[in-house]
């Protein structure tokens, strides 16, 4: 019983000691922002597992532009062609979008139960044989 005593007093002698050293320490203080992580990581510490930190937007690497892009002149001539082979495009494929690519567009989209738009979207290359299989 006494040695357990002693244990106890030693134990809480070394807790106080740690504690008061950590009161009377000069470092500035936390913000609340590190406290959280510091938290988080004790937490995820105390239940054994570890956990990767996320990357901020600031080290993030761009791999390019998103979104749709527009295409390249050769596929503009090559969807050109395409019409112009079934009969829509009455003129030489020239690689340059303009009012004539869409009117023949627009008329192949009709013919086709697409939407008649006159703009290029997946639906319409696909019918062209231009897209991924569907």
């Amino acid at each position: 019983m006494n040695r357990i005593r002693v244990c106890l007093a030693a134990t809480v002698a070394v807790w106080l000691a740690v504690y008061s050293a950590g009161q009377t320490s000069s470092t500035p203080k936390e913000t609340p922002k590190t406290k959280k992580s510091t938290a988080k990581k004790k937490s995820t510490k105390a239940r054994g597992k570890t956990t990767k930190s996320k990357k901020t937007a600031a080290s993030k690497k761009t791999t390019g532009p998103r979104g749709q892009q527009h295409p390249t002149p050769e596929r503009y001539k090559q969807i050109e062609e395409a019409l112009a082979a079934r009969g829509y495009l009455q003129e030489e494929p020239t690689g340059k979008w303009g009012p004539s690519s869409a009117e023949a567009l627009r008329s192949f989209q009709a013919d086709h139960q697409l939407p008649p738009t006159g703009r290029l979207d997946a639906q319409s290359l696909i019918q062209l044989g231009l897209g991924p299989s569907p």
